[in-house]
């Protein structure tokens, strides 16, 4: 009796069978594939990135021409930056879309930590003032200290034509409101209208000062610049924290 002959594997163009194991994510070859063009397109949109972080970090967000950003680059056509982006105002979004999702992740597990196994209460506000300076620097630590990031931020505090506080804040402020609102719990002593002035200045005066480091940083080794960033951090969550302890003298005088 001739034997039954079961029915061979399906083989793939290079004779192989494909696996039949259903833990196997499909291999990039079912994915969109990058064209040339798109590739292109990508690096140049990256370039243009880069080279406008810097002059805004070191001239300003209106003190700088985006024809003067395009020579910056390897571009030479002028509507590279509005094909890319349409406007200044956009470019400079581009760029906190660029960073800010990185501060925002190592804040997310800073905070997640905290809230699983939370410091002694003396050391609470320490605690969270640094969940809410440290992630601020990512961009710092990524470039190994060759980072623009922060002082492009300061710029934002004198700038009435493109307001990217307000971008940040309703894009990338989750985390931010979260230690907020934590470290609002262990200021229990001072009155909301206190806390909030407190907070307010805590924003401003840790964007100036993360600004004034990342150039501190750059003009130093990474080996001398990481040790300077990581020492005047800490102090920093330590000099805050005394800050939200102070008596709430505003609101004594009014009681």
């Amino acid at each position: 009796m001739p034997q039954k002959r079961t029915a061979a594997a399906p083989r793939t163009r290079s004779g192989t069978a494909p696996s039949l194991d259903p833990t196997i994510v499909p291999s990039a070859a079912s994915a969109p594939v990058a064209t040339p063009r798109s590739a292109r397109a990508a690096a140049t949109r990256l370039e243009l990135l880069l080279a406008a972080e810097r002059l805004f970090a070191l001239h300003g967000l209106m003190g700088v021409s985006l024809r003067q950003i395009v020579a910056a680059t390897r571009q030479r056509n002028l509507a590279t930056v509005h094909y890319h982006f349409g406007s200044r105002e956009a470019l400079a979004h581009a760029i906190c879309d660029l960073r800010m999702p990185a501060i925002e992740q190592a804040r997310a597990q800073r905070l997640s930590a905290y809230l699983e196994d939370p410091p002694p209460p003396a050391r609470r506000a320490v605690e969270l003032l640094r969940i809410q300076i440290e992630p601020s620097a990512e961009p710092v630590f990524a470039a190994r200290g060759r980072s623009h990031f922060r002082r492009l931020l300061a710029h934002s505090f004198v700038s009435d034509e493109i307001d990217l506080r307000s971008y940040i804040g309703t894009h990338y402020d989750r985390g931010i409101r979260q230690t907020g609102r934590l470290l609002r719990t262990e200021s229990a002593h001072l009155s909301a209208a206190t806390f909030a002035v407190r907070w307010a200045l805590l924003i401003r005066s840790m964007t100036y000062l993360l600004a004034s480091l990342e150039a501190r940083v750059e003009a130093l080794s990474w080996r001398k610049g990481e040790a300077l960033l990581r020492a005047e951090m800490a102090e920093m969550a330590v000099a805050f924290a005394g800050f939200f302890a102070a008596p709430d003298e505003a609101h004594a005088s009014t009681a």
